[in-house]
Order: C-alpha cells, then structure tokens, then sequence
C-alpha cells in the first residue's frame, strides 16, 4: 500500500509522512536569482528527504548534507551506479553503459585503471600547451570583448574543442558536436526527454564510425589507442565499451566544465576585488580556483539503492533513487563555515568532483582547464564586469549551468 502526497503523486508507504517534501527539485532551485541559495534552504531541513520530483522527472531521495552524501558516495555496496529503470531511455542508451561512471566495483576498477594513466597530474601537464593555445584562440575570436556573451561566445567552445583534440576529431565538427550537446544536456522536463534521446543516438552512431574508422589509423590520439588497446581481466574492450567511454567524456566532461566556467567567471565579473588581487598575486589562482569549484559545484549524480537496508535512521528500498547535489554538499553550513562567501584562504577540502571510487576521472584536467582560463582572462583584460542593467540566465537539473552571460572585458 500507498499514500499519497499534495501533488497526488504516491508515496512509497516506507517513507515517513514527516520525510516527504511535495515538490519538484529543479523548481525549488529555480526560484531565487541564484540556485545555489534557492537550494540551500534545504540546509534548514532534514538531512534525507523524498521529493515529489528528484531526478529526471521521477520521485525519489534527495540528500541533503555533506556527511550524508559523502557517505553515500563511499558506500558503494548499497548506492549502485548501475542504471536503474527509472533513467533507462532517457538518454537513449539502454543498451550502452557509460564507463566507468556506471559500473560499480570491482568491475569499476578493472575499467578505470584503462584511463588512470592519461589522467594524473604529471600526464595532464603534458596537455598544457594544448589547452592553453585552445583557449587564447578563442578569447582572439571573441568578436567583440566589450560586447562579450561568455557562454555561447567562449565557455561552450573551451571544452567541446578540448574534447575534439583529445580524440582526434576535426574541429570543423564543432558547431554539430555544440547543437546535439544542447538538445543533449538542456532536457528541462519530460517533453524534451524525447529530443535528448534523438541527440544521444546521432552522438552514438557518429562515435560509432569514428571509432570503426580509427582501429586501422597509425596516428591516432593517444586517448583512443588506449582504449583500441585495453583490455578487461584479459580480454579487449568491445565497441559498445568503447562507445560507452567516449560518451561520458563526451557528456561528463562539456557539461561540467562548461558551467562551472560560467557560474566562476560570473563571480569574478562581479567580485573586483577578487581580480585586483588575482591579478597582482597569479600564484593564488589555483587556490582561489579550488575555493570557486568548492562554491560553484554543479552537478547531482543519482544513484540506484541496490538492496534493502538503513541509511543514517532511514529506511530504504531496493530500486529507490537517491540524488546526491553535491552543491548543497558544498554549501553545506555544518562543513563549511559562512559558506556562501568565497575564501580563497580556506583551505578546506571539498567534494565538488566527487569522492570513493567514483571520484571523477577527469578532475586534473578539468581544473587545468579552469585554471588557464581564470589566468588568461585576468591577464588579457583590465575589466572583467558585468554591463549595467544586465542580467544572466541559468537552468537547473541534473547540472546548474549559465546559459547566457553577458559580460563587459576590456584589455
């Protein structure tokens, strides 16, 4: 049996009437100026709560507190990674798993170990001269600075060309990988999922040919050839591996670096002090970086619970969903003291990419980028401001995004 809640959704009857929380996540986040306060207003509540709307239009658990989600991310046995039914077809890929994000372990490490070596910090570096000539060729082709819309004009571009580097593929190709990321990732209900899925299979059978052509090419990018040369407890990767890697890094990677450009460079737009002092001291970057991937994280990964079983007082079934915003774990005023205000002398470590097996596999590399892209901006412009009387745009739902930024950059 069940009951239902006020929007006349059913309640699974394991859930405690005093847990249920009759409304829709990406709403809630959607009512202030910024989505980062509208859904720390969680902070005030339980720490476990069961939304009307948590993930990808479906009810489930949303957790709200660093130690829980935290916990949740360690505890692997019972948080599954492995889709789940309720998010199958909506991506279109109910017969592709995107690796190793939706493997768990041990599987998971067999498949991550692949990858590891591309992505340490001494490889990454190796990658530097790439980025950082990727990103002073866009910010020259910026039309006009003083008159700059960030997202469409830079911060869209940064990674998507990154990724087409890193894979071999031509960079003619971006304005097609730049229109199915966007029908991909800007899903705002279940009218668009349709549209999502159309994206996902034009994406699977373009990296389907790509890979095909590239098993007989002698120069192909080092990313490809590990994966054309991996092997999995001593057998290779077939296509469908191999095609469901391309794809997260093609998703995980654009969408996250992306926005947390966006949600940063609006920051700094509007904290002068902030970039007289960046300016004058470039050695702080990569700290006042980690402060801003603290404040500004963006996504909140689901994850399937694998058996029954208890959880920190709370019952939980099999099959349930379970949200993990890691920006109200950044947020999170128990971890973090004021920690709406951006410090770059704190210090404090965060989770922003994650932690447990499934820490992000790219997060070298994603803080390379933003690093070279909070340097070049700082040392290229005088004036990094927002004009007066504009505003921005955002969305909210599996990731917290800007999409339109108009900024004012004077060299």
């Amino acid at each position: 049996m069940s009951e239902s809640n006020a929007t006349g959704n059913a309640v699974p009857e394991h859930v405690p009437p005093e847990l249920v929380w009759p409304h829709k996540l990406n709403d809630f986040t959607s009512e202030l100026d910024d989505p980062y306060l509208a859904a720390a207003r969680l902070h005030d509540g339980p720490g476990i709560i069961w939304a009307q709307e948590a993930s990808l239009g479906k009810p489930g658990w949303v957790l709200t507190r660093h130690d829980l989600i935290r916990d949740a991310y360690l505890d692997y046995e019972h948080f599954s990674s492995t889709r789940d039914a309720n998010t199958g077809d909506v991506l279109g890929a109910d017969m592709i798993r995107m690796i190793p994000v939706e493997v768990d372990p041990p599987e998971h490490q067999h498949y991550r170990r692949i990858l590891n070596p591309l992505f340490t910090p001494k490889h990454v570096n190796s990658y530097g001269e790439m980025v950082q000539n990727t990103c002073d060729s866009l910010i020259d082709a910026i039309p006009d600075p003083a008159n700059c819309e960030f997202i469409s004009e830079f911060a869209e571009l940064f990674p998507n060309s990154i990724f087409l580097s890193l894979l071999g593929l031509p960079q003619e190709e971006l304005p097609q990988f730049l229109e199915w990321e966007r029908q991909l990732l800007r899903s705002g209900d279940q009218a668009d999922y349709e549209k999502s899925s159309e994206a996902a299979r034009l994406i699977f059978q373009y990296l389907h040919g790509f890979i095909t052509e590239q098993k007989d090419n002698p120069k192909r990018t080092e990313f490809i050839d590990a994966l054309l040369s991996g092997t999995v407890e001593g057998r290779p990767l077939n296509d469908m591996e191999i095609l469901g890697y391309c794809f997260l890094f093609y998703v995980a990677g654009l969408d996250t670096v992306y926005s947390t450009l966006g949600w940063i460079m609006r920051h700094l737009a509007n904290d002068q002090s902030l970039q007289d002092h960046l300016r004058s001291n470039p050695q702080d970057i990569p700290k006042a970086v980690e402060e801003l991937t603290r404040a500004f994280a963006v996504p909140a990964p689901h994850r399937r619970v694998s058996k029954d079983f208890e959880f920190h007082g709370v019952r939980m079934r099999k099959d349930d969903v379970v949200l993990l915003p890691l920006y109200l774990a950044s947020r999170d005023p128990r971890m973090y003291e004021d920690p709406h205000k951006i410090d770059i002398n704190r210090g404090a470590r965060n989770i922003s990419f994650a932690t447990g097996p499934h820490t992000c596999l790219g997060v070298h590399l994603a803080k390379r980028e933003l690093r070279t892209v909070v340097e070049s901006f700082l040392s290229r412009f005088s004036v990094i401001r927002m004009p007066e009387g504009e505003g921005y745009q955002y969305h909210t739902g599996g990731v917290l995004g800007v999409d339109r930024l108009p900024l004012e950059l004077l060299p």
